[in-house]
Formats: C-alpha cells, sequence, structure tokens
C-alpha cells in the first residue's frame, strides 16, 4: 500500500451486528468511546445526527485474505435512503461527520447556524498507518459532505491538541487516564516530558 493508496469511505451500518462489532472494536483500538457504538452512535447514525464511514480498501488489496471484511448493507446516511451495493471490502479505519457538536456548542464560538458538520472520530488501524490513508480519508469525506444528502457549506475540525493530549490533567478529565499513544512512545524508547 503507498501513500497514494486508494480508498473508499462506506457507510457504517447500525442495524447491522458484524458492522457494530467491528466499529466497537476498533473503538477499543483507539481508546476513546467504545461505549457509544451499541446504542448512542447506532441511534444517532439512524437518526442522522452521526454520518459513520469505514475508511475501506478493495478486497483485492494484498494481504487481504487475512482480514475481516464486511458487506455493504447501509440503507440510510443522514437519514436519507441509499442503495448498498452489497459489496465486500476491508474496513482500515473509520471516519464520521456530525450535524451537531454540543460540547462546541458550550464555547461560544460564531459557527454557522446551517449547513455544517463536523469531522469526527477518524481512526486507521495501525498497521495502516503512515500511508497517506487518514489524508485521504480526510480528502474523501470533504468531497463526500459536499454533496447529497449532506449538502455542508462548514466543515469544522473536532480534534485535540497534541500538547494536551499528553497532559495527565487533560487525559484524566477527558478520557480517564494517559491515552495509549503515552504506553507506545515508551515502548520504542522515546521520553515524554
Amino acid at each position: 500500500m503507498s501513500s497514494t493508496s486508494e480508498i473508499t469511505l462506506i457507510p457504517w451500518d447500525p442495524l447491522s451486528e458484524p458492522h457494530r462489532k467491528t466499529l466497537y472494536q476498533q473503538r477499543v483500538d483507539c481508546s476513546w468511546d467504545m461505549e457509544l457504538v451499541q446504542e448512542v452512535w447506532r441511534d444517532e447514525q439512524i437518526r442522522g445526527d452521526k454520518c459513520i464511514y469505514w475508511v475501506a480498501l478493495p478486497t483485492n488489496d494484498a494481504g487481504d485474505r487475512e482480514r475481516e471484511k464486511l458487506v455493504d448493507t447501509a440503507t440510510s446516511i443522514y437519514a436519507a435512503t441509499r442503495q448498498p451495493t452489497r459489496a465486500d471490502f476491508i474496513p482500515i479505519g473509520h471516519i464520521g461527520l456530525d450535524a451537531k457538536n454540543a460540547k462546541a456548542e458550550k464555547l461560544g464560538l460564531e459557527i454557522p447556524s446551517e449547513g455544517v458538520f463536523w469531522i469526527k472520530s477518524l481512526f486507521v488501524r495501525h498497521n495502516a498507518q503512515g500511508k497517506g490513508i487518514g489524508r485521504a480519508a480526510m480528502d474523501e469525506i470533504e468531497r463526500i459532505a459536499a454533496r447529497e444528502p449532506l449538502h455542508a457549506r462548514t466543515l469544522m475540525l473536532d480534534t485535540v491538541e497534541r500538547g494536551d493530549q499528553l497532559r495527565e490533567e487533560f487525559a484524566k478529565a477527558t478520557y480517564g487516564g494517559v491515552p495509549k499513544a503515552s504506553l507506545i512512545y515508551s515502548q520504542v524508547g522515546l521520553m515524554l516530558s
């Protein structure tokens, strides 16, 4: 897989147990929000408040025999009907577009009232990182957001500044402890301050 890897974004099917199970495992792998998948995110996806997409590789990608495959079965996105392709794909990550961001509303930011979506929850499996997949997913989510049924006019990025992720007081307040990344860095011999 090169940095110019072609990925596809395929809607997550909140009604499919294999889709929910795989998304749950990917959230466990990134150590954030896994408890939201089975009910909260499922219901938000059905209502159209959340639009989660799989970051997918074609099934003919090298080494696909060792990877779990899913089938495109989602019948809606943003509460709009879609025709699933029923094609197999390899879910190597996911990315979301949220119509609302309750935490940001509390900040008093000057955000347009219509046509705004928040890019959230980007995850790429560790063995696929560093190959341009995250960048390709961002490019594709921007294209998808501008088209039907979302018609986004403004995209907002919901992320945490790098230094804050490793501050112990921030980590405890946000996700209950120091993030998994700090453990990885210490295992490869890098000192964290």
